[in-house]
Parts: structure tokens; C-alpha cells; sequence
């Protein structure tokens, strides 16, 4: 791709899709149909500008490593901090079971936990 990864066209990439999976072997096939409806999934419910913001963010990752405010064992008790009577500010980082997230509101206002890997995260 010649532009941003983030800037890509829906219906074009739809299109992208369809002709990989018809000349790829079956594995591929099922793994490029998941693909595709997770895409349509994305720009059915309105989600599709929030995808872009989250490919933008781990595309582009800052060489520094982003300061954590929180660490908690795993996705519930993350949750529940999110969703509590203090609710984070957004882009508020924190490390679930040693893999960062980042606080994002999505089309709906929800506070939403979204991975958010650190460059260190990445190179692994």
C-alpha cells in the first residue's frame, strides 16, 4: 500500500480480500474470510473510525514506552476499574496480565479497553 494503513478504503479492501482468498490455499481462505467480516463487523456497528484511530496508534508507536497507571491481573478486574465510579481519562495506559491497553471511548461514549502495544511489546 502506497498511503497510511489507516487511511485505507472499506469497499476496496473488501474487494482486496475476496480476490486473495480465491487464489489462496483453504487455511488461508477461512483465515481471510474471518478477516473480511470482522472488517464488516467494524463498519456495521460504527466502529470502523475507531479501528482506523487504533491501526494509526499501533502503526505508528512512539519510541518511548508510554507511562502505565495501572497493572491488573487480568481483563475483569481491568474492566471493573474502567467502568467504576472513577472512570480513567481516556488514553489512560494500563498492563493486563503483562500486555498494555489503552482507555478509548468508542461511537456509543463507552469507555473501552483497546490493546495498545508497547514498542517493546511489538519487537517480541
Amino acid at each position: 500500500m502506497t498511503k497510511r494503513l489507516a487511511e485505507f478504503e472499506f469497499e476496496a479492501t473488501c474487494r482486496t480480500l475476496g480476490g486473495a482468498a480465491k487464489g489462496s490455499p483453504e487455511e488461508a481462505q477461512d483465515a481471510i474470510e474471518v478477516a473480511a467480516y470482522a472488517l464488516h463487523f467494524l463498519y456495521a456497528t460504527g466502529q470502523l473510525k475507531v479501528f482506523r484511530e487504533y491501526l494509526q496508534d499501533v502503526k505508528e508507536p512512539v519510541s518511548r514506552s508510554p507511562h502505565i497507571e495501572r497493572e491488573f491481573a487480568d481483563m475483569a478486574q481491568a474492566s471493573a476499574w474502567v467502568h467504576g465510579q472513577s472512570p480513567p481519562e481516556v488514553e489512560t495506559r494500563v498492563a493486563v496480565a503483562g500486555k498494555t491497553y489503552a482507555v478509548w471511548r468508542d461511537d456509543a461514549g463507552t469507555l473501552r479497553l483497546v490493546p495498545a502495544p508497547s514498542l517493546q511489546e511489538l519487537e517480541e
